[in-house]
């Protein structure tokens, strides 16, 4: 897969995205104070599938309104497992931007993140423990949904393909996560 095939639809995804929240906002009576964006913090149990190997390890997301359905994102994973005997892990950070649709309790969106992936694999050979680690740049694109528990609480599922550009090959790797969300005050 080549960089370029995968870039312009990135951008293309977030042009969309910013394009939709930047449009005037319709005159219609104001939406219940649940359905207004709000800051949120989602925290949960994240896998993905890197490579061969399944990795198991938690997520921690912030967002901050900024356009009407429009949020920015922040997403820090970390992953750990082994395969063939080497031990994994993988540490994600990315950043980028949602768009929600609030109709009611169930709220679907989707989005698209940029970030550092650090990817670490060990082993020990005869007595000596050899690792290596490194960082690979990568884009995130999936989406999901929050149900509302409550007044600030919600659950959420979301599903993400990663895209990881290392040694001069991309690697596509699934991500799924679940999880509770809180929401501030506004």
């Amino acid at each position: 897969m080549r960089p370029a095939s995968v870039v312009l639809p990135a951008a293309a995804l977030i042009l969309t995205a910013a394009l939709a929240g930047a449009a005037p906002r319709r005159a219609t009576s104001a939406a219940p104070a649940s359905q207004d964006p709000q800051a949120d913090l989602f925290g949960g149990y994240s896998y993905t599938h890197a490579g061969e190997a399944s990795l198991h390890g938690g997520g921690l997301s912030g967002s901050f309104p900024w356009r009407d359905s429009l949020s920015l994102v922040a997403d820090l994973s970390g992953h750990r497992g082994s395969f063939a005997g080497a031990d994994l892990g993988q540490l994600a950070f990315m950043a980028g931007a949602r768009w929600t649709w609030r109709p009611g309790r169930l709220c679907p969106f989707v989005e698209g993140l940029l970030g550092g992936v650090r990817t670490s694999a060990s082993i020990d050979v005869a007595g000596a423990s050899v690792s290596d680690a490194d960082i690979d740049w990568g884009l995130a694109f999936g989406g999901g949904a929050d149900y509302q528990l409550g007044e600030r609480w919600a659950a959420r599922g979301l599903v993400h393909l990663r895209l990881l550009r290392g040694e001069g090959a991309v690697d596509a790797d699934p991500r799924i996560a679940v999880g509770v969300v809180y929401r501030f005050e506004r």
